[in-house]
């Protein structure tokens, strides 16, 4: 009998194997971060000059020169043999040759999760230049909500989850904070927290308030923001309070906020009665339920350290919020 056990377990051995799914690996990479895949020789040129003035072109948000993504080049040999690059969670492949036709390529999870690739095909260099034209956009956008996703998903496994109950029994939706962050003020229509370390310090609040006929409007939002930050966001010297820096004017766009319709205001703030400044990124949406505004409002403090990554951090954490509960 031992023979024929045996056998059987050598048997269901390689039919185990022969089903075994690989796990790819997560993708990896910096935040923000855009690795090109193509030669040298063609990175050196205009292709490169282009793609470093749109990727890398000023945040506009920021009140300290920053570029909007960062890039990297390695050639194909080079990718094509190292497993960290292959890896990488934002990649554009180009190649341009007269024996190529144009095309253009999205894939996704090749080597590695959370992994997105755009291929670019191009016979010449001018079709490269009309076809870059054309999905420029489209590529930074899904950098950039992969980016969020990225985040959200990393903040998960150290959440507060005294911040998350907060919200959900103040307002009625989970918003995901990392360890570090803390409860500053509680009151029925208003929470605020914060992060601090030596180098800086992130912030947000969420406020609710009756809606009414101009609550969308940018000049509505920004007095209502305001208004709240003269009553609950102080500085350090006694008697001063945030308020919005009008030298360079916010600027408001409509955004899909996890399906509701809500306006994102990018801007500069500042403090009355003393020097402190930064970006901040501020949200409104409808509760139709209760048929009031809720706003979501960060801030960050960084005058020694780069901000750009600071603040996706802080809008990720708005982009995490759950359903309002009916």
């Amino acid at each position: 009998m031992k023979p024929l056990f045996f056998l059987v377990i050598i048997a269901l051995s390689l039919s185990a194997c022969q089903h075994e799914v690989k796990i790819k690996p997560n993708s990896a990479g910096k935040t923000l971060e855009v690795l090109v895949v193509c030669e040298k020789s063609d990175m050196e040129t205009a292709v490169g000059d282009t793609l470093r003035a749109f990727f890398m072109r000023d945040n506009p948000a920021l009140n300290q020169p920053e570029p909007m993504f960062s890039l990297a080049n390695v050639p194909f040999g080079t990718f094509e043999k190292t497993d960290m690059f292959m890896r990488m969670r934002n990649i554009i492949v180009i190649q341009i040759s007269p024996e190529r036709s144009s095309e253009f390529i999205i894939k996704q999870d090749v080597w590695a999760n959370n992994q997105i690739i755009f291929y670019f095909y191009a016979p010449n260099k001018e079709t490269f230049y009309e076809l870059f034209q054309e999905k420029r956009d489209l590529m930074s956008k899904a950098f950039y909500i992969r980016e969020r996703a990225r985040i959200i998903s990393t903040f998960k496994t150290t959440e507060n989850i005294a911040v998350s109950e907060r919200m959900i029994n103040t307002f009625g939706f989970r918003l995901v904070a990392p360890e570090g962050f803390r409860i500053l003020t509680s009151k029925p229509d208003f929470v605020s927290i914060n992060k601090e370390t030596k180098d800086y310090g992130q912030n947000l609040f969420v406020h609710t308030y009756p809606y009414t006929a101009n609550s969308f409007k940018q000049s509505d939002i920004l007095r209502v923001r305001n208004e709240i930050a003269k009553q609950y966001i102080f500085g350090p010297l006694e008697g001063s309070y945030m308020t919005t820096e009008t030298l360079l004017p916010p600027i408001s766009t409509e955004v899909n906020l996890n399906g509701r319709y809500a306006i994102e205001t990018r801007g500069l703030w500042k403090l009355v009665g003393d020097y402190m400044g930064g970006p901040f990124i501020n949200y409104v949406f409808l509760d139709e339920e209760k048929n009031q505004m809720v706003m979501m409002d960060v801030f960050l403090y960084s005058p020694k350290k780069g901000k750009r990554d600071l603040l996706i951090q802080l809008e990720s954490m708005v982009y995490s919020i759950d359903k309002i509960e009916k």
